[in-house]
């Protein structure tokens, strides 16, 4: 039998709610389920992206990574990983640098052998303009009874439940017909929750992120054990031992006070607990300050204070739903429907991408300059050789 430990959406460097604690905590859970690996002496350790929450993450945050990593290679167990839509770069990724201390391995394309008859593949995070141009054939394993596992990381529907408020961004069935092999099993990230189906005799899940990245993951974190053997894998979820969250709402009437707030805040034991709390009705004269105090007054490790009071309740109707998306995703989302070239697409990338972030803009517009002299020279070209060959003929 062959084991392997699936971990996802670690998110290294979170500073959730601008907490230093909540940063040590996600780190804390990555280095939990390193430990889990060691115990069970798994085979290999998997990684569907998000190892980092950022794509610039700071030195001591890759230090410290690559130190957890370490206990892997002293037990002489294989880290393989992708590249997340967080922690995603333009060209060379965090993972290469990784690579070269011999802590870790990236996935491909290409099978990665794991305890001689397991073919493991990634696929790193696709943005929505490259989706439908994007390259997803595998490279066929030399054993054709091994068994083969694809790790990729984005939100694909089934696992994810349909509902109004969630919407995934592509079809499982499409990405299993594209691959261009038979596929046994498809690991998946991005998803923080853990959820499994089956789709054309494909076993999909989600192993759901290591620490809580908002107020709505609610379900314990965990870690996802899989054991392979004859052909058929079976998968248990193990858990871990993460901090606590502690949702409070608070509503205030007019007049209400220091009194209203200790009233609730006793209610709660929030001792190292992650205290959410939003307070709602009518304004006081209360502060979001005394509440902050309150809370930490009372022992909790974080305190977030959101303050709704005094606001209108707005009927949004038909408006957008769900969670709030970063710019980057609404712009990709806008950029896929408008079916832009290639050349295009690598503008695109270079502005948005790392190189427009930290290079001069003279720079940048030199190099959009040399792409596009680039693709004018290669179609001009095409067309020269088409006439070339009318006249031939």
């Amino acid at each position: 039998m062959t084991t392997l430990l699936h971990v996802s959406d670690t998110h290294l460097g979170n500073r959730q709610y601008g907490s230093d604690v909540r940063k040590d905590d996600m780190a804390e859970a990555f280095d939990q389920a390193i430990d889990i690996a060691v115990d069970e002496n798994v085979d290999a350790v998997i990684h569907t992206g998000d190892l980092f929450d950022s794509r610039t993450p700071s030195l001591p945050e890759v230090t410290r990574c690559i130190q957890t990593l370490r206990k892997l290679d002293e037990a002489d167990i294989p880290f393989y990983g992708i590249v997340g839509n967080h922690d995603r770069k333009m060209d060379e990724q965090w993972l290469d640098l990784i690579r070269e201390t011999g802590t870790a391995q990236r996935l491909s394309r290409e099978p990665t052998m794991v305890g001689g008859d397991i073919a493991v593949y990634g696929i790193d995070s696709v943005t929505k303009p490259s989706w439908h141009s994007k390259d997803f054939t595998l490279e066929a394993p030399e054993d054709t009874d091994a068994f083969t596992l694809l790790c990729m990381h984005q939100l694909f529907a089934p696992p994810i439940p349909g509902s109004d408020d969630f919407m995934a961004d592509h079809s499982t069935e499409e990405v299993v017909d594209r691959v261009g092999i038979n596929l046994d099993a498809l690991a998946l990230g991005d998803y923080h929750k853990p959820e499994e189906d089956v789709v054309d005799d494909v076993l999909v899940w989600y192993a759901g992120s290591t620490e809580r990245c908002s107020l709505t993951e609610e379900e314990p974190r965990s870690v996802s054990l899989l054991e392979i053997e004859d052909g058929s894998i079976r998968r248990r979820k193990r858990e871990l031992d993460t901090r606590e969250f502690a949702p409070i709402s608070i509503e205030f009437s007019e007049g209400d006070a220091h009194s209203r707030l200790n009233d609730v805040l006793d209610q709660y034991v929030l001792e190292d607990k992650v205290a959410h709390v939003t307070l709602r009705g009518e304004r006081t004269a209360l502060t979001s300050s005394d509440v902050y105090s309150a809370v930490m007054d009372r022992g909790a490790a974080v305190a977030k204070i959101k303050d709704d009071r005094g606001r209108q309740e707005l009927d949004l109707g038909d408006g957008p739903k769900g969670d709030i998306q970063n710019p980057d995703e609404i712009i990709d989302e806008q950029i896929a429907n408008e079916g832009l070239s290639e050349t295009a697409l690598s503008i695109d990338e270079r502005v948005r991408g790392d190189e427009g972030l930290s290079n001069s803009k003279d720079r940048v517009a030199d190099e959009i300059e040399q792409d596009i002299k680039q693709a004018q020279d290669e179609a001009f070209s095409d067309d020269e050789a088409e006439a070339a060959e009318e006249v031939a003929e």
